[in-house]
């Protein structure tokens, strides 16, 4: 009988954080612990990856046995993660019925829609391809796209000139890896620095980091963030000097007071800014009750990778697909 859904996202939350024991993980990998068939397929998947070769080969082996039957209707499920349908996607040879189930399936991404191009059929593609938003996210799939030679003229140019724009993306990364890896040297020098400001606002008295946190620069702030005191990191967020993107990063720290984020979020100045709001909702730091009513501010695209975001809590991950499947049904209709 399997076990409640709470227990069976916590054991699957456990194995994803490596803390499950491992009796835990060698009974799932062979299957023998009493879950749902859908929570025990993405537990498996994720099996596979065990740096434990005992939980690993036996995960993929119990996988194997699995059928095409059984399998398909799992994966076609909107629940679905995009890793549990990417594993599949690149087994050999994969029967029509997952190859179909993955192709449809709303959170299929790069990993897992390339592997299966030479399967797709002409409508599969058209359905992909369809959205601009989605396919600005797969250049796997768009240069595997491009090797086939069946494409409408119209379709094949679009993917050409955007499979040219990957390209480019992917030139200016590499050129700015090259550009830190020169900066190197010099960070040394500033590492020494920020550690001596560590050393100098200990030393302070609460007082004085208040007045600190009130004038002095952006170094600062990043340390007195962190403060435990809710004097001082509250006179960070007062500061005068206080830039957007410092906000951003605030928003986006797993080290800080939950108060920091909950003043961040009821800040209307600084929830003005966007990527103030995504990195709330995707902060696993943040308080349920301050990240849920920002989900309808979220765009599709930050809605499909919060639906995904296991970092996240699990009731924060179901609602933002279920809104973002209302959004895709609703523009479809």
């Amino acid at each position: 009988m399997p076990l409640p859904e709470k227990e069976e996202r916590a054991i699957l939350e456990a194995i994803r954080r490596g803390t499950a024991p491992t009796v835990i993980k060698r009974r799932a990998s062979r299957g023998t612990i009493p879950v749902s068939a859908d929570e025990l397929l993405e537990i498996l998947v994720f099996l596979t990856q065990d740096p434990d070769p005992t939980c690993s080969e036996v995960a993929k082996e119990t996988l194997a046995g699995w059928s095409p039957e059984k399998c398909a209707p799992l994966l076609a499920d909107p629940l679905t993660s995009a890793e549990t349908l990417a594993y599949f996607s690149r087994q050999p040879d994969p029967v029509e019925a997952v190859v179909n189930a993955v192709a449809n399936h709303p959170h299929a991404d790069d990993a897992a829609l390339a592997p299966l191009t030479p399967r797709l059929s002409l409508e599969q593609i058209e359905q992909i391809t369809g959205s601009e938003e989605r396919l600005a996210e797969m250049p796997q799939l768009v240069a595997a796209l491009l090797q086939r030679s069946d494409l409408p003229q119209t379709l094949h140019s679009r993917l050409k000139a955007l499979h040219t724009d990957f390209t480019r993306q992917e030139k200016e990364r590499a050129d700015a890896l090259a550009r830190e890896e020169a900066d190197t040297q010099t960070s040394s020098k500033d590492e020494r620095a920020r550690i001596s400001l560590v050393q100098k606002i200990t030393d302070m008295s609460i007082s004085e980091r208040v007045q600190f946190a009130l004038k002095g620069g952006r170094e600062t702030r990043m340390i007195l963030i962190r403060d435990p005191n809710k004097v001082v990191y509250r006179a960070v967020l007062q500061s005068p000097r206080l830039s957007d993107s410092e906000i951003e990063s605030f928003a986006g720290m797993k080290n800080v007071a939950d108060e920091v984020l909950r003043i961040i979020a009821s800040t209307r100045k600084f929830v003005k800014n966007y990527a103030v709001v995504r990195n709330l909702v995707n902060n696993p730091r943040t308080p349920l009750d301050v990240s849920l009513p920002f989900l309808n501010h979220l765009i599709n695209k930050d809605l499909k990778f919060l639906g995904v975001n296991r970092n996240v809590a699990e009731t924060l991950r179901t609602m933002a697909s279920k809104l973002h499947m209302k959004r895709t049904t609703a523009r479809k209709k």
